[in-house]
């Protein structure tokens, strides 16, 4: 679970620099994060609408470190 959390937050970091979708680690990010990312995205603007802030990477590690919580314990 560590991994992913890592590989989110490369993603949050990739995502502010210009021109970081032409770079292939950020893709290799992306297709990685997406299984985890897109279905929070879609709960995100079906109970919040379009909003300028993307929330789902800050649930998915919260989510993701409950659920390694939950498997360790």
């Amino acid at each position: 679970m560590n991994v992913l959390n890592i590989t989110i937050l490369a993603e949050v970091i990739f995502s502010y620099i210009p021109n970081a979708r032409a770079m292939s680690i950020y893709n290799i990010l992306v297709s990685i994060n997406n299984p985890i990312l897109e279905p929070i995205r879609r709960l995100q603007s079906m109970f919040l609408g379009d909003m300028m802030i993307d929330f789902s990477p800050i649930v998915a590690i919260l989510l993701l470190n409950m659920i390694s919580g939950i498997l360790i314990y």
